[in-house]
C-alpha cells in the first residue's frame, strides 16, 4: 500500500499513522469504483495518499475529515494525479 511507504518518510506518531491509514482505506474504497484502468488507479491511489498525508499535518484532523477532504480534493481536481495531469488527460493518452 503506497500510504505506508509514504508515511515511513514522516514524523507522525503511531496514533496519527493509524488515523491516516484508516482515512486512506476509507477514501480509496470510495474513489476506486470510478476508475477502470489499472494504471490510472495506481496514479490516483498515490494522489489520495499524498493528499491525506499533507492535510494530516494540520491541527484537529480526524480520519473522517481526512477522508472527506481527500474525496473532495479528487472531485475538485478532476482526479488530478501527482504530476498534475487529470484523469481525462491521462486516459486520453492511453486510448488506441
Amino acid at each position: 500500500m503506497p500510504i505506508r511507504s509514504l508515511l515511513s518518510e514522516t514524523g507522525f506518531s503511531s496514533d496519527q499513522t493509524e488515523m491516516i491509514a484508516k482515512a486512506f482505506d476509507e477514501a480509496w474504497a470510495e474513489v476506486q469504483g470510478g476508475l477502470s484502468e489499472p494504471a490510472m488507479s495506481s496514479l490516483v491511489r498515490t494522489a489520495v495518499a499524498k493528499r491525506i498525508i499533507e492535510v494530516a499535518q494540520r491541527d484537529g484532523m480526524t480520519a473522517e475529515r481526512l477522508r472527506a477532504d481527500a474525496i473532495a480534493h479528487m472531485g475538485t481536481s478532476n482526479n488530478s494525479t501527482p504530476g498534475g495531469e487529470t484523469a481525462n488527460q491521462i486516459q486520453g493518452t492511453h486510448e488506441i
